[in-house]
């Protein structure tokens, strides 16, 4: 179809009617000063007009499930219980042309280069200093320099990665509002939306000939494999950890690229390496692509609090010089001070004329600014000449001084007097417009757009795409959006997209079969554990509830029996440390009061809303080691989720199919566990935290249901409701032509290692994984774990199940349980102590270098 033929197709829809009657003033990037759309804008327009409304609206609804499914949205320290999703994809794009973006890839590469050779300069040298093209204040102010740095940086190999968020202004020409050279600045958001919307509207993607970010993302891998020196590498992403903003981005792009996430308790340093303390000890780390802010990234010989990397840090790049990327120190040409020196910085160094300018700001370590922002301090906005933030759209909105009382105003003109190099002056920002789906048609949204750049062995390249957000344009001067509504980023090629070939092809000699173990850092083994237990926990949690409700709701549920379910629901809400009090208080719960306490009211720690809440977030810690589909088989947990929300809710004929469905999700998550995961360590400790749980639970509800020993038709039920829970009465049943009887339900769920659901099956396993697991002897004994789970297993194998069905007051099945009951915690604590709490993840006094060694 032409072009003309294309615009008379839209001419007669009614898509962009309330588009083009809304019309601003500044510059939009969908149609021209004519009113017409723009050529490269037409593929995309005539795909989403080609689909009816509620196609179009269908779309934007699954793209709002893939967000939460992915958990772009997740943030696992907020409250659970609000809903509020922060973080939109829309299902309309930016769409750039081919033309265009060869101009800004020069552009933004060109900008790269222009801040590499300014930091070699600036940690090395200092002729930019020492012949008057930057003031000295502006760098030595700024605590992004680090002094401990220099000449280090240099040595390091350049800048790898930076950023830059861009705005068009009413004339249509780009400004640059920020610049990032500290962290990767929030890539795996990008990489996270594109996956997301290729996933929903692929078949637009395609029909527009959008080029692919994989061809980028390989070339990333190669210069890093490169850089490190090793055709091999062990490369791992520093990051400051779970709480951190940005932990999603980091998780997501590790995954991505195959490198190792660490945190900087995982590690240490020894001379000019670094190693990652693992299970098997310690392994080399070739590379650090560096998450973590420099200044906290050595408590040595930089900020004393900061433990988001390994103490020695900068020794190591000392003696190591390549260790890390970006270089520890890159942030200083973020300051926005730098914009007004850097059109003749690119005249100095590179030779060449700045094709992208900083909006306009002033420096107000100058002395010349500061009079100029005196006189016009109504019109300009203020902010931080550092700011330091990556996550996208969380940058302070400045402070304008039209919403200043009196008193503000002077406090404001005094900071600027005497911190004025810490501060800049801005020109309140202009943005353009592009189209957002909102209600069912296009709407005009000012927006910003953050652009990506890394080195490759032949120089810089830049991503062909980005992360654009809707911005308020009365508000803002830089990336603020705190509503989170972004869009994805489209360049188009000229040339036909063909398929992807990978650009990293290691030497065939350095392609080496491998077996061995998948390094596990401790903590990571620790949040592994906790997922099977929690898993296990929330399927158990379920399964009481689901038989409870089922004596009360279904006509062809079983009557009897609610005394023992009452029972088994009491135990989920008793906490060791329950005081006689809150026992009283449950027993005065008539029985629906005591499922909903189970479901989300009681305080107990093992309820199942907080339950479920746990094992999201234990999911989300351990993101980078599970699958797409086994992470997303848990998205019905998700807080605020639709299944959540309706659990708490409905009544109880419904809670019973809800309980169903999230019954099918844990098994499904269990199943792709135990099919798809590698038999490692990671396997290990999530399968010995299943069995843990799952040990702790039967034992526990056979305490509960026969000690004390129950009357014939009150141990009738029990053993019913036992079975049920165990989901072992299919087993029973093809084994015994009998009802339940104590002896026989005892064999099949105390002693019978055949049956996955037994006591002594999950102990069984439990020893099993234990052996597997280095450092199984301390000298010539069994360590504390191992023989505790040895205990166990044995009192298990030689129980004598007819004498415990025989005993007149249960004395012996009570010995037993309680037994098993008291050291099954004792053995979490032991494999806690053993395995997950090293001694070097706590700080340590440092020599200084006053200081003789002892």
């Amino acid at each position: 179809m032409t072009t003309a033929a294309m615009t008379s197709q839209l001419t007669r829809s009614d898509l962009l009617d309330a588009y083009t009657s809304s019309q601003t003033a500044s510059y939009d990037e969908l149609l021209g000063r004519d009113g017409t759309p723009r050529r490269h804008w037409l593929p995309l327009l005539n795909e989403l007009n080609a689909l009816t409304d509620a196609d179009r609206k269908a779309m934007a609804a699954r793209l709002d499930r893939r967000v939460r499914e992915t958990g772009i949205a997740y943030d696992i320290f907020a409250d659970p219980t609000q809903s509020a999703q922060k973080w939109q994809l829309d299902l309309v794009p930016i769409v750039f042309s081919a033309a265009e973006w060869r101009w800004l890839d020069q552009a933004l590469v060109q900008r790269a280069r222009l801040f590499d050779r300014v930091l070699n300069d600036l940690y090395g040298e200092q002729n930019l200093l020492r012949e008057g093209h930057l003031p000295p204040d502006l760098v030595f102010s700024d605590s992004a320099y680090l002094h401990a740095l220099r000449g280090v940086l240099p040595r390091a190999g350049g800048l790898r990665f930076y950023a830059a968020d861009l705005a068009r202004d009413a004339d249509g020409q780009w400004r640059v509002i920020d610049s990032h050279a500290e962290t990767l600045a929030g890539v795996g958001f990008a990489l996270a939306n594109r996956m997301v919307h290729t996933h929903v509207a692929g078949d637009i993607f395609n029909a527009n000939n959008a080029v692919r970010l994989a061809s980028y993302f390989q070339t990333v891998q190669s210069a890093l494999t490169q850089h490190s020196g090793r055709d091999n590498a062990r490369i791992a992403l520093l990051t400051p950890g779970a709480h951190h903003e940005d932990y999603f981005s980091h998780a997501y792009i590790a995954r991505y690229l195959g490198y190792l996430l660490v945190e900087g308790a995982d590690l240490r340093t020894r001379g000019g390496q670094v190693f990652l303390k693992t299970l098997e000890g310690l392994q080399e780390i070739d590379l650090l692509v560096r998450c973590v802010d420099g200044h906290a990234s050595d408590p040595l010989e930089l900020d004393p609090s900061g433990y988001d990397a390994p103490s020695g840090l900068v020794r190591a790049c000392r003696l190591t010089p390549n260790l890390v990327v970006n270089p520890i120190g890159s942030a200083m040409v973020q300051n926005r001070g730098l914009g007004p020196y850097l059109p003749q910085l690119a005249k100095t160094l590179l030779g060449e004329e700045l094709m992208l300018h900083d909006a306009q700001r002033w420096w107000l370590g100058d002395p010349a600014a500061r009079r100029h922002a005196a006189e016009h301090v109504d019109d300009l906005v203020i902010r931080k000449a550092q700011e330091g933030t990556g996550r996208p759209g969380q940058a302070a909105l400045g402070r304008d001084t039209h919403a200043m009382s009196d008193a503000e105003r002077m406090a404001l003109r005094r900071e600027i007097e005497l911190a004025g190099a810490r501060l800049v002056a801005e020109e309140k920002t202009s943005f353009s417009t592009a189209p957002v789906f909102a209600n069912g048609a296009l709407a005009p949204k000012p927006f910003a757009v953050r652009f990506f750049v890394a080195r490759s062995q032949d120089g810089y390249v830049a991503m062909p795409g980005g992360l654009a957000m809707t911005v308020d344009p009365s508000r803002a001067v830089a990336l603020s959006a705190p509503d989170g509504h972004t869009r994805d980023v489209w360049v188009l090629s000229d040339a036909a997209q063909g398929y992807h070939v990978s650009l990293w092809r290691p030497p065939i000699e350095s392609a080496r079969v491998s077996r061995t173990q998948r390094v596990i850092q401790s903590r990571v083994a620790d949040d592994l554990f906790w997922l099977g237990r929690y898993a296990e926990r929330a399927d158990w949690t379920m399964r009481v509830l689901r038989s409870a409700l089922r004596r009360v709701a279904e006509d062809s549920g079983p009557h009897t029996g609610l005394e023992s379910a009452r029972r088994c629901l009491e135990v989920l809400l008793t906490d060791k440390d329950a005081d006689a009090g809150d026992r009283t208080a449950l027993g005065k719960l008539d029985f629906d009061g005591l499922c909903h306490r189970v479901l989300r009211g009681g305080r107990s720690s093992r309820t199942l809303e907080r339950t479920l809440q746990r094992l999201y977030k234990v999911a989300h810690l351990a993101r980078d080691r599970l699958s797409l589909e086994a992470f997303q088989a848990l998205g019905r947990f998700r807080p605020g989720d639709s299944w959540s929300t309706s659990l708490a809710s409905a009544t109880p004929g419904a809670v019973l199919d809800l309980l169903d469905e999230g019954l099918a999700s844990i098994s499904a998550f269990n199943g792709l566990m135990h099919e798809n995961m590698t038999r490692n360590f990671g396997w290990s400790f999530i399968d010995m935290g299943r069995r843990l749980e799952r040990a702790y639970n039967l034992s526990e509800a056979m305490l509960a249901l026969f000690v004390p020993v129950p009357d014939a038709e009150d141990e009738q039920n029990s053993l019913m409701l036992l079975l049920e829970l165990a989901d072992s009465f299919i087993t029973y049943r093809s084994r015994y032509r009998l009802s339940p009887v104590m002896p026989l339900v005892l064999d099949l769920l105390l002693l019978d290692e055949s049956n996955p659901r037994s006591l002594g099956y999950q102990l069984a396993a439990f020893s099993r994984q234990l052996e597997t697991l280095p450092e199984s002897t301390q000298g010539a004994s069994l360590t504390e774990d191992r023989r505790i789970a040895l205990a166990l297993l044995t009192s298990i194998r030689l129980a004598d199940v007819e004498r415990m069905a025989e005993d007149a007051d249960g004395a012996t099945l009570e010995r037993l349980l309680i037994e098993q009951i008291q050291l099954l915690p004792e053995l979490s604590d032991a494999i806690t102590r053993h395995y997950f709490n090293l001694t070097e993840d706590t700080p340590h006094r440092l020599q200084t270098r006053s200081e003789a060694a002892p």
